[in-house]
């Protein structure tokens, strides 16, 4: 008998995040102040969730995310969790609504591939080339989720990939509703995963896959409007999103509290 295909993907540690959201996602899908998440266990409202929730998960992972977090918010967390001694880690975020993706992205997005790039169809869309895509995600510094995150298994999701020669993955992308009814932000999809071969850059790639991910956010899953998170010295990211049809939302922040000063992922 062949051996089971493994969905998670990294050093141990990561392996350890994925499936433990992964599991969790039956819970997470009605529970107040959680965020569906594939890695990090994050928290939209850590006042409904509950701060002793978030106590166990930093002692047991050592990182939680708090996302569309006010400054006051983020002053009772850094109380809360202070005894963890954490180190914060922020990402402004982004928005737009559908219609303005519908506008600005389709734009985009109606123009030919560059010559030997063709999108990856639905059907070729296996474990197995998930694994591939898991593989080139980590390879340009983003942490990837488990195949059946990225395939829709667990909540709605939408993974799109380009793919070049001797179909080697060249870019990738990646769409979902991870937000609850319980939620601020229930109606909004998340668009992140966004990553380009290095050998292709200056070719406005990043900026199209983020408007494939974006449209496939109102067109596939059914978003009233989509999000997005960048660093704040990330300025190559911020003018994609920004192309994009995004604006930063004033006045709240996605925030890592973490026990170590390495980030994740970009």
């Amino acid at each position: 008998m062949a051996a089971s295909f493994n969905p998670y993907y990294g050093e141990p540690k990561i392996q350890a995040l994925q499936k433990a959201r992964d599991e969790q996602v039956p819970e997470l899908l009605d529970l107040p102040g959680a965020v569906v998440h594939a890695r990090t266990f994050s928290s939209d409202d850590p006042a409904a969730l509950g701060w002793d929730d978030l106590r166990r998960i930093m002692y047991d992972e050592g990182l939680v995310t708090l996302r569309g977090a006010d400054a006051a918010t983020i002053e009772t967390a850094k109380t809360k969790l202070g005894s963890f001694d954490p180190k914060l880690h922020f990402w402004d975020l982004f928005l737009a609504d559908a219609e303005t993706i519908w506008d600005v992205c389709g734009k985009i997005v109606d123009v030919a591939l560059p010559e030997g790039l063709i999108r990856v169809g639905d059907e070729e869309l296996t474990p197995q080339k998930a694994r591939e895509i898991q593989a080139f995600l980590a390879d340009q510094g983003v942490s990837p989720f488990s195949t059946d995150a990225l395939l829709g298994k667990l909540f709605p999701g939408r993974l799109i990939a380009l793919q070049g020669a001797n179909d080697k993955i060249v870019a990738a992308g990646f769409a979902a509703m991870t937000h609850n009814s319980h939620s601020p932000f229930n109606n909004s999809a998340w668009v992140g995963l966004i990553a380009v071969d290095p050998a292709l850059r200056g070719l406005g790639l990043g900026k199209y896959m983020d408007a494939l991910c974006n449209l496939a956010a109102v067109t596939e899953l059914g978003a009233g409007s989509t999000m997005e998170f960048v660093a704040q010295d990330n300025a190559p990211s911020r003018a994609m999103l920004e192309s994009c049809g995004l604006r930063q939302l004033d006045g709240v922040s996605v925030v890592m509290f973490s026990t170590s000063t390495d980030r994740i992922t970009k």
